[in-house]
Order: C-alpha cells, then structure tokens, then sequence
C-alpha cells in the first residue's frame, strides 16, 4: 500500500480547540489528545477521533488508519470542463471520450456502471462501439488513473465500478462480483 497524501494531525484538547475547529473547517482529518481530567468533545464528524494517553503503539497505528480509510472514502474525483480529472492533490489531463467515461464513473463512484450505460453514452461519438472497444478504452482509462490513485474495477457480468486505489487493494478480488 502506497503512502497517503493527507496526514492526520494530532490536537491536544481541550488546550487547542481553536486548532481543532480550523481544521475541521478544512477538512483535516485529526486525532484529538484528550488531556488528564478534562471530557472528550461529542462529534459526529468521520474525520475526527479521539484517544487518551497514555496509549499504545498499535492502538494509535489503528486509530490513524481508521481515520485515513475514512477520509478516503469520503474524497469523491472531480472533473472539469477541459477533461483535467482531479483526485485529493494529485490531477491528469485525459481525452474527450475518457472524459465521457469518467464522468459517468465518478456520478457514481463506488458503485457499478454497468456496460450498457457506457455503450449508450459512447453511441453519439463511437456508432459502432462494441464490447471490445470499450473494453480498450477503459484499459487505457485504468493506466492513466495509476498516478492519482484511483482504479477501475471490472464487475463482471455487470460493468465497471471506479475506487480508490487503497480501498481496491484491500478488498479480495473474489468480493467484486458480489456487488
């Protein structure tokens, strides 16, 4: 698994609140410390959790990685008008048909698209666009995806569904057709 992009910061509470709610405005995943004596603060927020010391390694390890899996999932890809495809910090440029196939992948991200839904997409640019064209254009779609972290997962039978490369990695192959 590759190193993550975005950091959890550590804040000691209550002594930096302030800290605390500025990273929650910028949607900085955080670990809040919580000092000797003082009530951990109440929150709903995926990104925040808390911990008191002292606390082992592993226990710490685990929380941290709680919150990154959870930032994750929460990060969606954009893409804009002249085909450059946005994920956390990183971006790529990509054609006018993966474009096309993007935005379709990331109105749904984490769920299926299924083939018929990219044929029908494609018809008005590729009339005679057949399974393996389209099969072509989302291997060369998944090579360019490598450098931000994103990935196309084959449902087979169904269709394609786009991930984040992390979370793919961590789900065994033989769970995507039961999707």
């Amino acid at each position: 698994m590759g190193v993550r992009n975005t950091d959890v910061v550590f804040v000691r509470w209550p002594a930096q609140a302030d800290l605390r709610t500025r990273y929650r405005k910028e949607g900085v995943p955080r670990l809040l410390v919580v000092e000797a004596g003082a009530q951990p603060p109440i929150s709903n927020d995926p990104v925040e959790d808390w911990i008191r010391p002292p606390v082992s390694r592993d226990d710490l390890e685990a929380r941290v990685k709680a919150l990154q899996n959870r930032f994750d999932s929460c990060r969606v890809p954009t893409i804009d008008s002249t085909g450059t495809l946005s994920y956390g910090p990183n971006s790529i440029t990509i054609s006018t048909t993966q474009t096309e196939l993007m935005r379709l992948l990331i109105d749904r991200f984490g769920e299926v698209v299924y083939r018929a839904e990219f044929v029908e997409c494609l018809a008005m640019r590729t009339p005679t666009l057949n399974r393996n064209s389209l099969d072509l254009h989302i291997m060369r779609l998944r090579r360019r995806l490598l450098p931000i972290d994103l990935s196309i997962r084959t449902v087979w039978g169904r269709g394609y569904m786009l991930e984040n490369a992390a979370t793919a990695e961590a789900v065994p192959v033989g769970n995507a057709g039961g999707l």
